[in-house]
């Protein structure tokens, strides 16, 4: 069974937001955060350029993240890059090394979605992304090197809640389970 969610007319996470000018209302469809990176934030710097997102997760990982299959790259245009998907009867993860920018897109409010700042992850700045309307789906962002950052989403079938974790849950374990691997 593969799981399909319905997500009405809202952009999905991701989605670049029109610039506002100055005569627009000041009132913003995502809540910008402050900006919980910077280089000095990062124990170092860890680019992205070249990894493989089906590579990140190691097939000992996978039954701890109930994921029972093996990845399946994607290439995703909202940030024009290759990632991996894994999709299990009631749930999806995706993992995106995303090098066309940094984390700022986000904290800065130029991509739609309502950033969270959250605990560093394996010592890195790390926000969550929701969207009121998709409680089902959250991504865990980790701003791993200048103008770059791992993005981890997982999308759980509201059936199928009792089975998995939290999607903000999730969506860290996966981004924890990827960055040990990018650490070694």
């Amino acid at each position: 069974m593969t799981l399909a969610l319905a997500t009405g007319c809202s952009p999905a996470p991701g989605t670049p937001t029109p610039e506002r000018t100055s005569t627009e209302s000041s009132a913003a469809t995502t809540t910008p955060a402050e900006a919980p990176s910077s280089s000095s934030a990062r124990p170092r710097e860890v680019k992205l350029d070249g990894a493989r997102a089906c590579d990140l997760l190691t097939a000992e990982q996978l039954p701890s993240l109930k994921i029972d299959s093996a990845g399946r790259a994607v290439e995703v245009a909202a940030y024009e890059a290759s990632g991996c998907s894994w999709t299990v009867t009631g749930a999806s993860n995706r993992l995106v090394p995303v090098t066309k920018e940094g984390i700022e897109v986000w904290t800065g409010g130029k991509r739609t979605g309502r950033p969270s700042e959250i605990e560093p992850i394996m010592g890195f700045p790390a926000i969550t992304i929701t969207l009121p309307n998709q409680e089902a789906s959250c991504d865990a962002i980790v701003d791993t090197a200048e103008g770059q950052y791992l993005l981890a989403t997982v999308t759980v079938n509201p059936s199928f809640e009792d089975r998995f974790p939290k999607p903000c849950d999730g969506a860290r374990q996966l981004a924890e389970a990827a960055m040990q691997n990018l650490l070694k």
